[in-house]
């Protein structure tokens, strides 16, 4: 947290005032709320008058598609959302080294969970809506001017993303993941072929990705995955945002941006962009989880691969028309340790959780007392749930594999080698081997609890 990589980012602030002509009189690192990526709110004082900030860092270099999906890249994209009319954030200046853009600040809340009155959440989520249809309406040659390739064929339309988080996954992690490899096969095989006009997507929209305030959306924020692609790919995003930020009667959302947008909605389209969105977090989070660390936000990380895991295998289901069977868990046992689990997690929660009043130190305990929750579940179901994830590698592939390691890799070789007629047993087994990690994070899944994934049709 406070070490040498903090420090590099120190050299920020005295640039900000020299930038702005200003001296800084408040400044507050952004907690969990930013993403996983360093930012601050940084107030200036400028001729008598205050001017209010917020300083948008990169993320840490395990998230390996940074190289390509840039801050600097990101910034320029708002440059032209700003000039077109789309409420995004002004962009103020950028710091290159290390990558940061200040952006003007933008009244304005992002709990939508918080928002309890059904009028007032209608009425966001209208607004979004509109905000979503006026970004898709912008001529994507705009962002072929900064940089952006404007796909050629429906290959490249579906897939040039893809590339990015495929190459950077394979050419960043140890240990393939065979769900992954599944996914991208599968994706590569079913590319949508309906001739459709590029549009700017946001990549990650949704309620949790705008500000809102007075009924309506004052901005929308984070577009450092915006890409040129089939606007199809937003709405598979917000449904995505709706497993742990629920809009509700999601059917009847998807009718009004069509109705908005004057355009029909291929649910097919939907469906593949679906699979697609929902493989992109274990994508961009298995480098991560290969290089956890105590100053990372490790149970977080660890809640959300899990659990996109299981949504992966579940909407791949949907796609190719299989039935998922329940999954029958192992009971686990205690141990002569167990006890001290549960102490640890007294002391945290109860003792050390309450007395913290800095709200970034706040998310670290939470981010703590998960990750004890995690260990404790580990410790009493592990070595029943390894037993059963090796037996069910045995059924899938003939033969018992000796240790986890030695499994993953015979299933993704399996998985590489097999044809369309072994989908559906695949699928089934991913969804078992989901089941069981994200079992293990039960209690410990924070904003994932309990998240289901909404119909696209009534």
């Amino acid at each position: 947290m406070m070490d040498e990589s903090q420090d590099r980012w120190e050299k920020i602030f005295p640039w900000m005032e020299k930038t702005f002509g200003g001296r800084i009189v408040s400044r507050r690192r952004q907690g969990r709320e930013s993403g996983g990526r360093l930012a601050w709110f940084v107030d200036l004082e400028i001729d008598g008058a205050i001017r209010k900030t917020y300083v948008r860092g990169n993320r840490d270099e395990s998230f390996s598609y940074t190289r390509i999906y840039s801050t600097r890249r990101e910034a320029a994209i708002l440059e032209v959302l700003h000039r077109e009319g789309v409420r995004v954030p002004e962009v103020l200046a950028f710091h290159d080294d290390p990558p940061a853009a200040v952006l003007a600040h933008v009244e304005g809340r992002d709990d939508f969970n918080n928002v309890k009155d059904e009028a007032e959440r209608d009425a966001i989520l209208e607004s979004f809506l509109e905000q979503l249809v006026a970004l898709h309406a912008i001529d994507a040659r705009k962002f072929e001017a900064i940089g952006l390739r404007i796909p050629g064929s429906p290959e490249e339309l579906a897939l040039h993303d893809l590339d990015v988080w495929q190459s950077t996954y394979e050419g960043s992690v140890r240990e393939p993941l065979p769900l992954l490899t599944f996914a991208c096969q599968w994706l590569r095989r079913n590319v949508p072929r309906k001739p459709v006009r590029p549009v700017l997507c946001q990549g990650d929209t949704g309620p949790g990705n705008l500000l809102f305030d007075g009924g309506r959306v004052t901005a929308l924020v984070d577009f450092e995955l915006a890409h040129l692609a089939d606007p199809m790919t937003d709405l598979a995003c917000v449904r995505s945002r709706d497993l742990y930020t629920p809009l509700g009667r999601f059917p009847e959302r998807v009718a009004r941006y069509a109705e908005l947008a004057g355009r029909g909605i291929d649910f097919d389209t939907l469906l593949y962009y679906s699979v697609k969105t929902q493989a992109l977090v274990p994508l961009s989070l298995a480098p991560v989880m290969e290089n956890l660390h105590a100053g990372t936000e490790h149970s977080e990380w660890i809640a959300q691969h899990v659990f996109y895991l299981r949504t992966t295998a579940e909407v791949l289901a949907e796609a190719i028309g299989v039935a998922l069977e329940p999954v029958e868990l192992p009971e686990g046992q205690t141990s002569r340790f167990s006890a001290y689990y549960d102490m640890l997690l007294e002391n945290l929660e109860r003792e050390q959780a309450p007395a913290i009043a800095d709200p970034f130190l706040a998310n670290r305990m939470w981010f703590a007392t998960r990750l004890a929750r995690h260990l404790r579940t580990a410790e009493r179901k592990g070595v029943a749930f390894e037993a059963q994830e090796l037996d069910d590698m045995g059924e899938l592939l003939g033969r018992r594999p000796r240790n986890l390691q030695e499994g993953h890799r015979a299933v993704d070789a399996h998985v590489r080698a097999a044809g369309p007629d072994r989908d559906a047993a695949l699928v089934q087994y991913f969804y078992r081997h989901a089941r069981r990690e994200e079992a293990l994070m039960e209690g410990a899944l924070g904003m994932c609890e309990g998240a289901r994934l909404s119909p696209l049709r009534v």
